[in-house]
């Protein structure tokens, strides 16, 4: 354990269906957390929308309660930094006062997919192409369908850009994780191709820097806000699949990290410049690794129980018994999936019988470890080097059945970390800045570590390998490859 007096930062995650504030030591101690919910807005059809300023009322509601926690002790006081991050892609149009004009449309609002395209057909060949889950695409989708709103915008941001200004009162400013999504493409510090075709004027873009760069200080209206001192320093951490990244304890090339939030996320970090194939991009970390990946629109979040009043947990288990399962099926929420295949019409199958909801919650299971292999697979098309090891992030890793699940179906050690979210990950990036002089290796290693391993069975890899087979025959039988 270490002192009262010891220094902490504190990572903040704006996610889908809430916040969620951590307080951390540079071992890795969890002083403290702090949850808040969040609400989408009403939809119709591909729309995907929440109010910007419940997010801003969320953060300061969980720092405040941070505060509350660890005031009584003296320890606020050694509070040294904080960083936000939030989800990719998603969309916040603010004017000159940094007032959001509309809506923020999260990064699954699929109402841009017929715009991306157009643009896509004028790009030169062998040229980045976007898609509807770019935050560039929805800014063209609100230019095209609400002109007046997006005559009252003056910056395009993304939720951590917008959420950080509110901390620091700089607008305008965006980590070059957030900005790939609006088309920066790192390796050759500046905008792609698809930037220019969309003839967007210059101004509203951010000024991108590295995460891990101090983008501000806490003002003092943010102080009086949040209780948090003016004056303390602002972080920029990254996407929240970056950030998981960071947080699942992955430090080395080869070490791949699968996300199993709402959907699934794939990164794995190289010292080499990848070969991009389509559906995906590359991330880079500021200790120079090159972070390749890609997100699907199926997840656990698309699970459904049978069982009215059964956990997700007493689901697991009875599950089990029926693993591997001949059922095939692919979920999707909404029609349409980006990775590992891209087809806009895709639609959610279930090829039955089920003996039981038992064997139909198995067969959900195993779609998404067989998605999970799928997707490297992909990546190693690319030559991307996937090594043995395979960190977790997102709630569901907590699984020991589907973990052990993904580890014969993957042929791969299934690790996890102690604390392996987007929030920890953003406190470790605010961590390597303020505690450890810029080294985020050394802030990875010093303040995670892994608390779960799943090895592949012999005996059950030869079984699943069939299982995994037979899934990529049904899918192919619907043209989705």
């Amino acid at each position: 354990m270490i002192s009262s007096t010891s220094s902490f930062v504190l990572g903040i995650d704006v996610g889908t269906s809430g916040v969620r504030s951590v307080a951390v030591t540079a071992t890795g101690e969890v002083l403290a957390e702090a949850r808040a919910p969040l609400s989408d807005l009403p939809a119709v059809g591909a729309a995907h929308e929440q109010d910007a300023g419940a997010w801003w009322s969320a953060v300061c509601q969980t720092i405040q309660e941070l505060r509350r926690s660890l005031d009584p002790g003296g320890r606020w006081r050694r509070l040294a930094g904080v960083a936000m991050t939030s989800t990719s892609g998603s969309l916040v149009l603010a004017d000159a006062q940094g007032e959001p004009v509309r809506p923020a449309m999260l990064y699954d609002d699929g109402r841009a997919g017929s715009i991306a395209s157009e643009l896509n057909g004028r790009l030169p060949a062998g040229e980045t192409p976007i898609n509807a889950s770019y935050s560039l695409a929805k800014a063209l989708w609100v230019r095209q369908h609400e002109p007046l709103n997006w005559a009252r915008a003056t910056y395009i941001l993304h939720p951590a850009d917008w959420l950080n200004s509110r901390l620091t009162g700089q607008l305008g400013i965006c980590d070059y994780s957030n900005a790939l999504k609006l088309g920066y493409d790192h390796e050759k510090g500046d905008w792609i191709p698809a930037v220019g075709l969309a003839d967007i004027p210059a101004s509203m873009f951010p000024r991108v820097v590295a995460p891990g760069d101090q983008v501000g200080t806490f003002s003092a209206t943010a102080s009086e806000q949040t209780g948090v001192a003016a004056g303390i320093p602002v972080i920029a951490a990254a996407s929240d699949g970056l950030a998981s990244l960071v947080g699942s304890g992955a430090s080395e090339p080869g070490h791949a990290n699968t996300t199993l939030g709402t959907t699934l996320v794939w990164k794995v970090l190289t010292a080499a410049t990848p070969r991009l194939g389509p559906g995906m991009y590359c991330h880079h970390l500021p200790n120079h690794l090159r972070v390749p990946g890609a997100a699907s629109n199926t997840g656990p979040g698309s699970l459904r129980l049978e069982h009215a009043g059964a956990t997700p947990e007493e689901m697991d288990r009875r599950a089990a018994a029926y693993l591997p399962t001949l059922v095939q099926c692919y979920l999707l929420g909404s029609r349409g999936e980006r990775f590992p295949f891209l087809n806009p019409r895709a639609d959610a199958f279930f090829e039955g019988p089920a003996a039981s909801p038992e064997e139909a919650y198995a067969a959900q299971l195993q779609s998404l470890a067989c998605v999970e292999r799928w997707g490297y697979e992909r990546l190693e098309a690319c030559g991307v080097a996937v090594g043995t090891e395979v960190f977790s992030a997102g709630s569901a890793a907590s699984s020991p059945v589907l973990s052990q699940l993904r580890a014969n179906i993957l042929n791969r050690n299934v690790l996890r970390g102690a604390n392996p979210t987007a929030s920890f990950g953003a406190a470790i990036l605010t961590a390597a800045t303020v505690l450890f002089g810029g080294d985020l290796t050394a802030a990875i290693r010093s303040m995670s570590r892994v608390i779960q391993s799943h090895a592949p069975q012999p005996e059950a890899v030869e079984q699943y390998e069939k299982a995994y087979r037979l899934f990529r025959t049904a899918c192919a039988r619907r043209a989705m490859e």
